[in-house]
């Protein structure tokens, strides 16, 4: 069955954002209040809210925790496919279709969770940065609250890199390029558009192969945004194989033709170099065989 909890909110709490109370009245880690937001298992005073919503004195929250079905994410999931850790950080090679972290359509089937389950709820797994979740690859992971808040220091420092491979449809003219451009978010819409208000994106790119029309692509973004590589090939004319959101052709492969190929990083304590690299997936490698 699952938990439920209410709470009611104290005269010195009022005006404060919903999440404030849950996570500094309550105690919820961030992983506890998402989980609750996604499953609708939010109510104050019977009505849903916003987490950033204020909450008044004398106001119900009512909590229903969803329950974890830890057999079924193994079942579903497998285990983890880790090239690195230790006691600070772990480093797995994600599968296309799963998701980094929990969301409204996957609260049970993500990456976070399964690494979750696999340590047996020893601790709380933060996700460092996100890849989408057709993207497949290296991706990094915090155990503990000190070494996340390090890692994404080194984030966004430019300590931390990525190196990502791309398959694009075409033969570029220009073989090595660093593009500018800026994306924007539009209501209603799963890609980001190029719009001159829009976040600034910088990517660097080579060309390392070209087979079948295609060419295969190494990527390093100096900026992290939301579809950056994604919407970067396709301004250049080159959308990646797979990608039917920005234009790509989906006949040969059903997800966009993406790789985190190597990540680099300190470790957060002892500030030892740390590289961790994963080959293409089948899928990716099918779209090189000379025909």
């Amino acid at each position: 069955m699952a938990k439920q909890l209410d709470y009611i909110v104290k005269d010195d709490e009022n005006g404060l954002p919903v999440k404030t109370v849950l996570s500094h009245c309550l105690y919820l880690s961030r992983r506890e209040i998402s989980r609750l937001k996604f499953s609708h298992g939010l109510l104050i005073n019977g009505q849903s809210v916003r987490v950033t919503e204020a909450v008044h004195a004398g106001d119900v929250i009512h909590l229903v925790f969803p329950e974890y079905d830890t057999a079924k994410a193994e079942r579903v999931m497998g285990k983890p496919d880790i090239l690195y850790e230790d006691e600070d950080l772990v480093i797995v090679n994600k599968p296309s279709g799963m998701p980094c972290h929990p969301s409204h359509e996957h609260l049970d089937d993500d990456m976070g969770t399964l690494l979750t389950s696999y340590y047996h709820h020893a601790f709380p797994i933060r996700a460092i940065g996100r890849l989408d979740k057709d993207v497949s690859g290296v991706m990094l992971y915090a155990k503990n609250q000190p070494a996340a808040a390090r890692l994404s220091r080194e984030r966004k420092d430019g300590v931390l890199e990525k190196q990502y491979i791309a398959i694009a449809q075409g033969i570029f003219t220009k073989k090595k390029d660093r593009v500018t451009y800026r994306l924007a978010k539009v209501p209603g819409r799963k890609d980001r558009v190029i719009d001159e208000k829009g976040q600034l994106c910088i990517t660097d790119y080579e060309v390392v192969q070209e087979v079948n029309g295609l060419s295969v692509v190494k990527i390093h973004i100096v900026t992290g945004r939301t579809h950056q590589i994604r919407a970067g090939m396709a301004y250049l004319g080159h959308p990646l194989v797979g990608d039917g959101l920005y234009g790509g052709d989906t006949a040969r492969l059903n997800r966009p033709a993406l790789h985190c190929e190597q990540l680099t990083l300190k470790q957060p304590f002892t500030g030892k170099t740390i590289s961790v690299s994963a080959g293409l997936r089948a899928d990716m490698q099918a779209l090189l065989v000379v025909r």
